[in-house]
C-alpha cells in the first residue's frame, strides 16, 4: 500500500513540475516499501536517488518561479534546502535502531504539505496562456 497517492488537487498547473512531483512521490513510496521489507540495499539506493532527483526538481521549480516572477522565491528555496537536510538526516539514521517507517511518514507528510501549501503559492503566477513548451 503506497504511503502517498497523487491526485489532481496537487497540480501546480505546470506539467513538468507535476510529473516531477509524481516521481518524488513514487520514490518515497518505493523507499517506504523497502523499509517494510527490511531491504537495506534498496533503501540506500532509493535515498540517494531521491536526494539527486529532489535537487534536479528543485532547480527546475526555482527556474519556473523566477520565470513567473514569484516574489517569495528565496523563502521557497530555503524550504527546499530544509527538505534536502531531512533526506540527509534520514540517510545518516537509516541503519540506527530508529523507526524508519516514522521517518518516511514524516518525509511524505513534509512533501505533501510542501506541494499543497508552499508550491500552491506560486500557482497564481503561472501564466494562463502558456506556450507549448511549458505545457509539456
Amino acid at each position: 500500500m503506497p504511503l502517498i497517492n497523487w491526485d489532481e488537487t496537487m497540480s501546480v498547473k505546470v506539467h513538468e513540475l507535476d510529473e516531477q512531483h509524481k516521481t518524488l512521490i513514487a520514490l518515497i513510496n518505493e523507499a517506504y516499501e523497502a523499509i517494510q521489507k527490511h531491504d537495506e540495499r534498496v533503501m540506500t539506493e532509493l535515498i540517494n536517488k531521491m536526494r539527486a532527483y529532489a535537487n534536479m526538481h528543485f532547480a527546475t521549480e526555482e527556474g519556473y518561479m523566477k520565470k513567473f516572477g514569484f516574489p517569495e522565491i528565496e523563502n521557497h528555496k530555503f524550504k527546499h534546502v530544509k527538505f534536502n537536510n531531512e533526506v540527509d538526516d534520514f540517510k545518516k539514521k537509516q541503519f540506527e535502531k530508529t523507526n524508519l517507517s516514522q521517518i518516511f511518514v514524516f518525509l511524505s507528510q513534509w512533501l505533501i504539505t510542501h506541494i499543497m501549501d508552499e508550491d500552491m503559492q506560486y500557482v497564481p503566477y503561472v501564466p494562463q496562456k502558456r506556450d507549448k513548451e511549458e505545457q509539456e
